[in-house]
């Protein structure tokens, strides 16, 4: 039985020099190759990437700065080679992350050619695997499969810095509005992005935040967490709210508030994550219930937990 390390060599293209240097040239002087309309510098954490803005909207993170944020600039041959071939950043392919690696991390992998605004030939990453890339170390730290690898750690520690500066903005909006795109997008473009997290039909109520979650909240207010009955105070709605739901995208709590309003009993009748979107929506919400949750362990009381909250 192959395992996804199999599959990833077994796909891997063993190119010669000049297969190489041929592809490197179709790539080049392909008619379809995208161009970037807009450019600028995206800082998290204290790293300056490189990112484009490309006519077709996507927005690119430049391979060469994105690995230098990583520390990862100076590479050999044989490991640019192996990058090559198996389409995946350097640093993603070592043995002890192949677990890590779903199938569609992968494809979110794959370098993204394209010229910038001076005409140069650049290569890329879609800006959406930049979060992936964080949490599947961050992960990794967590299971203590970097004991033995400081330079992974290294990596980890700074994964975790812009996993968590990413929790209050997306990447997205960050790249509009350091490449001056956020003036010329369409003016529907919210809109869009609200209908993409907002399920049209009401999903069946599922447990969504895990007790963990207000075993933290119960723990950094000095309260008793109960034993039995899960009837948590109202203070921790206000919470949730604040933390969680408004750090989703702009109009996104507003728009729940709307379609989920407060019945004459004083209450909501649904769960707001009911509402949400099955892939966009309740995926980006569990991230920040998870991000939240990791700051709250990190946090000694109440108080620590704000700031942090307040930093990032």
């Amino acid at each position: 039985m192959l395992t996804l390390s199999g599959v990833i060599m077994s796909n891997a293209i063993n190119m010669t020099n000049e297969q190489r240097a041929k592809k490197a040239a179709e790539e080049r002087w392909h008619p379809t190759i995208p161009r970037a309309t807009h450019s600028g510098i995206l800082i998290i954490a204290g790293k300056e990437i490189a990112c484009d803005v490309l006519e077709n909207g996507q927005r690119v993170l430049r391979q060469s700065t994105l690995l230098k944020s990583v520390g990862r600039s100076n590479l050999g041959s044989k490991e640019r080679r192996r990058a090559e071939d198996v389409n995946l950043p350097v640093f993603l392919i070592a043995n002890n992350l192949m677990p890590y690696l779903k199938q569609e991390i992968i494809e979110k992998g794959s370098p993204i050619i394209y010229r910038g605004v001076d005409g140069r030939r650049i290569s890329g990453y879609d800006a959406a695997f930049l979060p992936e890339i964080c949490k599947i170390y961050v992960q990794a730290e967590h299971d203590g499969v970097f004991k033995e690898s400081p330079q992974q750690l290294r990596i980890a520690a700074i994964c975790k810095i812009m996993l968590y500066g990413l929790a209050a903005v997306g990447i997205t909006a960050l790249i509009d509005d350091c490449t001056g795109y956020v003036h010329v997008r369409e003016k529907t473009e919210l809109q869009k992005i609200l209908q993409a997290y907002i399920s049209e039909e009401l999903r069946e109520w599922t447990k969504k935040f895990p007790d963990e979650f207000f075993k933290q909240i119960y723990r950094l207010h000095n309260w008793e967490y109960p034993k039995l009955s899960k009837n948590h105070p109202q203070y921790i709605g206000k919470i949730i709210n604040k933390y969680v739901y408004d750090r989703l995208p702009l109009g996104v709590l507003e728009e729940l508030k709307k379609i989920n309003p407060i019945n004459e009993k004083g209450i909501r009748s649904h769960r707001h994550h009911q509402f949400l979107s099955d892939d966009i929506g309740e995926e980006n919400l569990n991230k920040q219930i998870l991000i939240v949750t990791s700051m709250m362990k990190a946090s000694r009381n109440k108080d620590e937990f704000i700031e942090l909250m307040e930093r990032i």
